[in-house]
């Protein structure tokens, strides 16, 4: 038996019963006027004074060489034929509109998925018609293709680009109870090969070394161990502190030296503004603490700050060199790292074990799992995955419960 649809149902008004912009969770699939259909006109049609070709609205050709054209475009023309034109800067609007929905690389991510799937089709020669929207044994056999030789949640990952496919059309989605058995059975089938061990996380231990073997007095190695401290204590993602060239200068998207303050509810308490992070282009503002010795990251700041004496407006882990500011890049961070831990042994770490690391001294010192997600602005509990140290973490809240019990 087929599931109701997993996204919303397929809409029977035309393009022009648009919802107002802030209520459009997807597009409609356009219905097909017939003679029968009263045309109800409000005022009159404006008379253009020059005449021109009407097109058909193709929402997604301005922007052929995104990701987002992949995504949101559909292999059947019929599901692009709305029954109103709209004109060229409306057509523009709407493309951006639907291509600023997703982050870049998620977008980057579903197309391929997408491709996957059409290349999927074309080896099986599967009909037009059962490709888009896609027939439920259609995606049943697609996710069944490759268990066991890659990890269920590649599957599934696959299935979400798909999803967001027809999302984007607001097609229905043919997901069904026989699709989460078939999931089930990928998850058993995983071989042990596909599993990557867990990546580990920064530890205190590797912060002190940074601190006791990055040259303090260099502008480039006070600003490393200033961003390694802040992406550690703030559960931060490198991507949302540091830029990826050096020569980039903008703060649109990267935090700015005026992007850290002293709280003014606390004032024992730093924040910084993140102008845009993975789940917010909004932007989020993270909360810093005082810590205790060389990992303390609102001292390592204040030196940075003070040995790189640059405009408020640059970014926040810029530095001085002779032929003047330069941008602290991911690849020149984890390098520089990289460098210092691999003489002691540590393996090579990736940008995202910082917020890893982040999270689990967190968790083992004691702070509470729900303050932990909140401080890291973890959308979901996902990041209960990231407890590396199971072995202190549990008995620590398993003894702090039963103190409070003991207590009442």
């Amino acid at each position: 038996m087929s599931r109701p649809c997993m996204f919303f149902p397929t809409s029977t008004s035309g393009w022009e019963n648009l919802p107002p912009i802030d209520d459009i969770p997807t597009w409609d699939q356009p219905s097909t006027p017939t003679p029968s259909t009263p045309m109800r006109v409000t005022k009159p049609p404006r008379t253009p004074t020059k005449p021109h070709r009407q097109h058909a609205f193709h929402p997604y050709r301005h922007v052929t060489r995104s990701p987002a054209n992949t995504l949101l475009q559909p292999p059947s023309h019929a599901f692009n034929s709305p029954s109103h034109r709209f004109s060229a800067m409306v057509q523009n609007a709407l493309s951006q509109t639907l291509t600023h929905a997703w982050a870049d690389s998620t977008l980057s991510g579903y197309s391929r998925h997408v491709h996957h799937f059409l290349d999927f089709c074309e080896q099986e020669r599967v009909p037009a018609h059962l490709r888009f929207p896609a027939d439920e044994f259609i995606l049943c056999a697609y996710a069944a293709s490759d268990a066991g030789r890659i990890a269920a949640n590649t599957i599934q990952n696959r299935l979400t680009g798909l999803k967001a496919w027809h999302n984007a059309h607001n097609a229905p989605w043919n997901g069904s109870l026989r699709l989460q058995v078939v999931l089930n059975g990928a998850k058993n089938m995983t071989p042990s090969s596909s599993k990557l061990p867990p990546r580990p996380p920064i530890t205190i231990a590797m912060l002190r070394l940074l601190a006791h073997h990055l040259d303090l007095t260099q502008p480039r190695d006070i600003a490393i161990l200033a961003c390694a401290l802040i992406a550690f204590w703030g559960q931060c993602r490198l991507g949302e502190l540091l830029s990826s060239s050096s020569t980039d200068l903008s703060t649109k998207s990267k935090p700015s030296r005026a992007h850290f303050k002293r709280s003014l509810l606390d004032r024992i308490a730093h924040t910084l503004f993140l102008p845009r992070t993975k789940t917010n282009r909004n932007g989020e503002k993270i909360v810093l603490l005082e810590q205790n010795g060389s990992t303390d990251p609102i001292s390592a700041l204040r030196s940075h700050l003070s040995i790189n004496k640059l405009d408020d407006d640059l970014p926040l882990f810029a530095f001085s060199t002779p032929s003047g500011p330069r941008a602290l890049t991911k690849v020149a961070f984890l390098s520089r790292c990289n460098q210092i831990w691999t003489k002691f042994g540590y393996p090579r770490s990736t940008g995202h074990s910082f917020r890893i690391g982040g999270t689990t001294e967190l968790l083992t010192t004691g702070t509470a799992p729900d303050v932990v997600k909140t401080m890291g602005h973890w959308s979901s509990d996902s990041f209960l995955r990231y407890w590396r140290d199971l072995e202190v973490i549990v008995p620590l809240h398993a003894h702090r419960v039963k103190c409070r019990n003991h207590s009442d």
